[in-house]
């Protein structure tokens, strides 16, 4: 009976690393991803069609520390949460624009008049 007992106990514990090694593996994957979108960064802001000050201004950064940053490629957490905010709305807004662009192309307009007749 002991003996079923340190089976089950070693059955457990095995379980628990198995379960560790999982979530460090996670852990691991989660922070690569966040070194690359870190390093990343100051490209996809040289990309953007927002001018640097802009992104200043909308993210409260100081000028001195937004531009150290992107020239050491270390921006934080918190700063990079707000600067890729601002990236997806920019991204989001082209696609609206070029959807537009494809409407009118192909002919899915309004008059003016009509939208505001219904």
């Amino acid at each position: 009976m002991r003996h079923l007992r340190v089976i089950q106990i070693q059955t457990v514990i095995v379980k628990n690393i198995y379960i560790c090694i999982v979530y460090y593996k996670k852990m691991e994957s989660v922070l690569q991803e966040y070194r690359k979108l870190i390093e990343d960064l100051p490209e996809k802001i040289k990309q953007s069609h927002f001018k640097p000050q802009a992104i200043i201004k909308l993210t409260s950064i100081p000028s001195a520390t937004f531009y150290n940053r992107m020239k050491n490629k270390n921006f934080t957490l918190s700063e990079a949460e707000k600067i890729v905010r601002i990236l997806k709305f920019e991204e989001k807004l082209q696609a609206e624009i070029i959807k537009g662009e494809e409407d009118i192309k192909n002919g899915r307009i309004k008059e003016f008049g009509e939208i505001f007749d219904n």
